[in-house]
């Protein structure tokens, strides 16, 4: 049970209790809390919104939202979750000062629900560590960064996994992040039943510094989601000039040029997957520097110095030019 009253990296953090689950929770408490601040700026499409929007007539406060990616990261409910977009979702955006689109996808999703005058496209901020990395591939290693949930399909990874160890056989794979979804279980029974149960590891979440030392060593980083907002493991990686096989839906293909500075592939067809990933595994030094180098460039956007300065003109355009933020 994590404290309710704590400090992380210098920062204040209050923990707020609630009930529910993590699709649904309600934690009404916040209303007594936002009072203290001059701002307030949520990061998810979900309670918090919905809460201090029909309830900004008693606090006040500006309220800036950013969106990373809604709440489709599945198709469960999709129908529902449509629905209540369209309504309530889009009356509570109504209220908000600013909507922070993390990517241009979130942005042609969120244009039929609020107007252009109130997005801005700001993507996520990497940390500078992963920039200071020098990669330095370990044969064989491919890392999967990020929770362990159904959008993120590490369940065809695990399928592929055989058909690129008939090619490259020291292969393994390795997992990196928390198991939000309780899948793991599953996951390592189809391993074993694909005859990848020693090759296949699920590490957990780690801290950053362990993070930065994995993605350093990978010989690929893999990101085969069906779903992401905006991809922010795979932009951790291109900062640290690794190589990036990525599957081909839309927030990727903002992001990577396949061949230029990583590679984009249809997961779905697990033949061609398995084919492209082993000749990435398979190219030449100097070919998988010239990429990390590309890599690295397309990551440098995302460094926190020109993120914030972008997320402080929204701060200050809420609060007053003049603000100092």
């Amino acid at each position: 049970m994590l404290p309710p009253n704590d400090v992380v990296d210098g920062v204040k953090v209050f923990r707020l209790p609630f009930t529910g689950g993590r699709r649904f929770f309600l934690a009404p408490t916040i209303l007594g809390r936002v009072t203290k601040y001059n701002l307030v700026h949520v990061h998810a499409i979900d309670f918090f919104v919905d809460y201090l929007a029909i309830t900004k007539w008693y606090h006040g406060r500006p309220l800036i939202v950013s969106t990373h990616g809604g709440f489709f990261h599945t198709s469960w409910a999709l129908g529902a979750k449509w629905a209540y977009f369209h309504t309530v979702t889009r009356l509570a955006l109504g209220q908000v000062n600013r909507v922070i689109c993390v990517s241009r996808q979130d942005d042609r999703l969120f244009a039929s629900i609020v107007p252009s005058a109130k997005r801005v496209v700001i993507g996520n901020g990497i940390d500078d560590m992963f920039f200071r990395s020098h990669e330095s591939a370990e044969p064989g290693l491919l890392l999967v960064v990020g929770r362990i949930a159904e959008n993120k399909r590490i369940d065809r990874l695990i399928d592929l996994l055989p058909l690129i160890r008939r090619e490259i056989p020291e292969s393994q794979l390795v997992i990196i992040g928390p198991d939000s979804d309780g899948l793991r279980a599953t996951l390592e029974a189809q391993a074993r039943a694909r005859g990848v149960g020693r090759s296949v590891f699920f590490v957990g979440a780690v801290d950053d510094e362990t993070l930065r030392e994995y993605v350093a060593r990978a010989h690929l980083v893999l990101a085969p989601s069906d779903y992401e907002g905006f991809g922010i493991s795979v932009v951790e990686a291109m900062a640290a000039g690794a190589l990036v096989v990525a599957n081909a839906m839309i927030a990727f293909r903002e992001i990577i040029h396949s061949g230029v500075n990583g590679f984009l592939v249809d997961f779905a067809d697990a033949r061609t997957a398995a084919h492209a990933i082993v000749a990435a595994m398979r190219l030449p030094l100097v070919e998988r520097v010239k990429i990390g180098a590309q890599a690295r460039a397309t990551a440098s956007q995302f460094r926190w110095d020109a993120v914030v300065g972008q997320v402080e003109q929204v701060y200050r355009h809420a609060l007053g030019r003049n603000v100092v933020c």
